[in-house]
């Protein structure tokens, strides 16, 4: 039965279009002999909307897989008009007016995703989005990241410096440099993924080596949660207001720079990282590389208020060497007044029983104190700084232990700058400060007095040149000679 019917319908079909050729043929005269009305109104399209031809032809084809028996009617007895009418049709199937349309919609998907679960920053539903984070992860994983989404971003700094010696010494009359070079690169591949490399090129010399610096992926599905797998870089309670200690890869009054290779998770605040040591933190002997890292802290910021509890355990793999970093950091702020104030701890070679050497215990530890308030109101500022430590060698020898390897600059030091603004890019600083220059209390040989002045000079923004002159003068059993010294150190960023 259909297959008769079928063959009915065919016959039909060609009937009426032998008939109504002629018609056609009449009407698509001034078109080319063998194209059909669509065809014929194809000129037409283009002139209207030339770049939306292709989007245009579409419907042809989708008319044509239509009804075959209304289409041969309607070009019997609507032929002219179709033509008028089909133009029209298919402009606005393309649409190429409603595309900005389309995009003016787009700004809004990040308000509704801001109200997904996923962007959720309630600290009360932390537990459920780190619960859901695998299912996160797989639907990011199918987002796709295409050219269009990715963004690079890059940022860096320079410092390049120039020191005389003493300038009263005739035989250290000399002169010294440092250089600085870091350049980062952040790569945002869509609104969850992202990345980051970093070259570094730091040393007392005017031609330092640039050297990689580290990498790192992340995969952040909420504003308070994050992991992150590459080289990372941990540091607490660096010295923020005085400015000759203030590089955490050299001295910290919680921990210095301790970089890792391996996996930290950010969740509201928390930090958990842990991983193999990398570079200065790693240390290999004959059977290969040894340290592992572990490190966990908690930022708290409230109100102008600021607290940072941490710890850090870095094992040697070794006879009980093994280093304890822990501690807080702590600030306040209220208008011009700011105070900040660090405790921290350093155990190495923790609970030694003779293992390291028979009869001997070198299980060494260091309590740091670091208290720095500074005030600002209008044209003046004032900064301090005072820190102590109260250093434990037990029987280790000197340098035996790491906390000779410079991350306690010395045991004591007091330093005050008042500084006035002169203008809206000029300050002038009185830097008063007090060192003892070792670690060991009862070394009275290397303390000295300082005092001299800071100009700085802030051009632009992102620029800093600093120019000083201080005298050094030796105090208590210190028997050297007064210093005079000069230098000049210029920092940009980008």
């Amino acid at each position: 039965m259909k297959n008769r019917l079928s063959s009915h319908l065919l016959s039909g079909l060609a009937a009426a279009a032998f008939i109504a050729m002629p018609a056609l043929a009449q009407d698509a005269a001034p078109a080319a002999p063998d194209a059909a009305a669509p065809a014929a109104e194809q000129p037409v399209a283009q002139e209207t909307q030339p770049a939306a031809q292709p989007a245009a032809e579409q419907p042809k084809a989708d008319t044509s897989t239509g009804s075959a028996t209304e289409t041969v009617a309607a070009e019997q007895t609507e032929a002219p008009a179709a033509a008028q009418e089909q133009p029209a049709e298919q402009t606005a199937a393309a649409q190429p007016a409603e595309e900005p349309k389309a995009e003016e919609a787009k700004p809004e998907q990040p308000a509704e995703q801001a109200a997904a679960p996923a962007d959720n920053t309630n600290p009360g539903e932390v537990a459920n989005a780190a619960g859901n984070a695998l299912d996160m992860l797989k639907a990011s994983m199918n987002e796709g990241t295409s050219e269009a989404q990715m963004q690079v971003k890059y940022n860096g700094e320079v410092e390049f410096d120039a020191y005389t010696g003493n300038v009263w010494v005739e035989d250290d009359l000399n002169h010294s440099y440092a250089s600085t070079f870091d350049l980062n690169f952040e790569i945002q591949f869509n609104e969850k993924w992202s990345a980051f490399v970093g070259l570094e090129a730091d040393d007392e010399t005017t031609d330092p080596a640039a050297v990689y610096n580290g990498a790192y992926i992340q995969y952040q599905p909420a504003e308070f949660f994050a992991v992150k797998a590459g080289d990372l870089t941990y540091s607490e309670g660096a010295f923020v207001a005085y400015y000759d200690y203030d590089d955490p890869a050299d001295n910290a009054a919680g921990m210095k720079e301790h970089d890792i290779r391996g996996l930290e998770i950010d969740l509201a605040g928390f930090v958990l990282g842990f991983g193999f040591g990398r570079g200065d933190n790693d240390w290999a002997d004959d059977e290969g590389a040894k340290v592992y890292n572990v490190h966990a802290a908690y930022e708290f910021d409230y109100a102008g208020q600021h607290l940072r509890p941490y710890v850090d355990y870095k094992s040697y793999q070794q006879s009980q060497h093994n280093e304890l970093h822990a501690g807080v950091e702590a600030g306040l702020s209220i208008g011009g007044f700011a105070f900040r104030a660090v405790y921290g701890f350093h155990g190495d070679y923790l609970m030694d029983d003779g293992d390291v050497a028979k009869g001997q215990d070198w299980t060494s530890t260091a309590h740091t104190f670091l208290a720095e308030p500074s005030f600002e109101l209008g044209m003046f500022e004032i900064k301090t700084t005072a820190f102590y430590a109260l250093i434990d060698r037990g029987d280790a020898v000197e340098d035996a232990s790491d906390l000779d390897n410079g991350e306690i600059p010395e045991y004591f030091f007091a330093y005050a700058e008042p500084a006035l603004k002169l203008a809206e890019f000029i300050k002038l600083g009185i830097p008063v400060e007090y060192h003892t220059h070792t670690l060991d209390d009862d070394d009275e040989t290397a303390a000295t007095f300082d005092m001299g002045g800071r100009v700085y000079i802030t051009p632009v923004e992102n620029l800093e040149i600093t120019a000083f002159g201080m005298v050094d003068m030796p105090i208590q059993d210190n028997e050297d000679d007064n210093a005079l010294r000069f230098g000049v150190e210029t920092v940009f960023s980008f």
